[in-house]
């Protein structure tokens, strides 16, 4: 990948309306603390170098997407193998505890929608690979693809093209369980006194994991 389809990813994701990022059993990169993202592309640096190299160079960039003024509609479905990795304390205690802190506050803004593909769910596509869709002001869809190649990303923007990926989207976001059933799975995987200090902060308490809503 050139630093011009990064730099294209980054371009479309702070002018977007709205975006639909699948990350799979992947923590989404908008997502990532800093020391989870670093650990993350210096992995990837050995296998995909010039995608790491511009992803860890946009990644604070494109995480303050997410807290610009008028911010995006942003909807995320992460598969529940990310949590359980968490839940295990990898890549280590303190850092994934930092991680969940930082995805249950994302998960608990109003224009953060982030839903947990369970498990007991139907596989997920994995031949779409990971990707994200943005929206722009004008209606038009942007379609990046991530791939197991060197160059590490495909920007897809043909109409026909697109709309296969949105309509993968859309059977993940279906499969997912709701809102609040996922932002209560993040908490179980929080230490007990993290939990506790959440619960007194008023936090939304939502229904067991075993729930999946269509």
């Amino acid at each position: 990948m050139d630093r011009t389809a990064g730099l294209d990813r980054y371009v479309a994701e702070e002018s977007a309306v709205t975006i639909r990022c699948c990350s799979g059993p992947n923590l989404p990169e908008m997502l990532m603390t800093p020391t989870v993202a670093r650990l993350m592309w210096e992995w990837r640096a050995v296998y995909q170098p010039a995608l790491a190299a511009v992803g860890a160079e946009l990644s604070p960039r494109r995480r303050a997407v997410l807290t610009r003024a008028s911010p995006p509609r942003v909807v995320f479905v992460v598969g529940e193998e990310t949590l359980t990795r968490l839940e295990a304390r990898n890549p280590d205690p303190d850092t994934a505890a930092e991680q969940l802190r930082s995805l249950r506050d994302d998960a608990g803004e109003r224009h953060v929608s982030l839903l947990v593909h369970p498990l007991t769910a139907p596989a997920l596509p994995w031949a779409a690979g990971r990707f994200t869709v943005t929206t722009g002001a004008d209606g038009r869809h942007t379609a990046f693809v991530e791939t197991p190649e060197p160059n590490g990303l495909l920007t897809v923007r043909e109409p026909e093209h697109v709309e296969a990926y949105l309509t993968i989207f859309a059977a993940l976001r279906r499969d997912s369980v709701s809102e609040d059933t996922s932002l209560a799975r993040i908490a179980e995987t929080l230490p007990p006194r993290q939990t506790a200090a959440a619960a007194e902060c008023g936090d939304r308490q939502g229904t067991p994991m075993s729930t999946v809503r269509g």
